[in-house]
């Protein structure tokens, strides 16, 4: 059973709601395992760039990963070109929140999120029309595949991905 702690496994928490000095139990907690996961919420972080929820507790050689970011605030400006270009990042919205997603094995999970750290500490880009073109484009087909048949043999349900 996954112990809960003060800030994790509790559905998505409105950073708001975090006294100050709570933040770095918080972010160690969000982050879980992933040392790519809490450089980049940090960065988020000290940009004014508050998250809704994030998940990379990756273990499996098949797995993705996410960051959800409060309504009315831009992750996708601080983006650059090598992190967009990526196939294996996936950039969209739900219910007007900006997502980003990563998927692979854990090792490349982990250099997509520091990736994404350097690329929020290097500051906003000028990226409009390749963030434009990279939204809502489906993780590579034989990925998919790949993933739906790897959860389906341990016997994981997964929902469809947005495309």
């Amino acid at each position: 059973m996954i112990e809960k702690t003060k800030y994790s496994n509790r559905g998505p928490i409105s950073m708001d709601s975090i006294p100050i000095e709570d933040t770095e139990i918080a972010l160690n907690e969000f982050s879980g395992n992933s040392n790519g996961l809490a450089k980049a919420l940090r960065a988020l972080w000290q940009n004014g760039v508050k998250t809704y929820s994030s998940y990379a507790e990756v273990q499996d050689p098949c797995d993705i990963a996410y960051i959800k970011i409060e309504k009315g605030k831009d992750l996708f400006c601080f983006l650059s070109p090598f992190l967009i270009s990526d196939c294996m990042v996936q950039l969209d919205y739900e219910n007007e929140m900006q997502v980003i997603r990563f998927a692979g094995n854990r090792a490349k999970i982990e250099g997509s999120l520091l990736a994404l750290a350097r690329d929020i500490q290097s500051g906003r880009k000028r990226n409009e029309k390749l963030v434009a073109k990279k939204l809502y484009v489906p993780f590579p087909e034989e990925w998919l595949k790949e993933y739906y048949q790897y959860k389906a043999n341990q016997g994981n349900k997964v929902r469809e991905l947005s495309a």
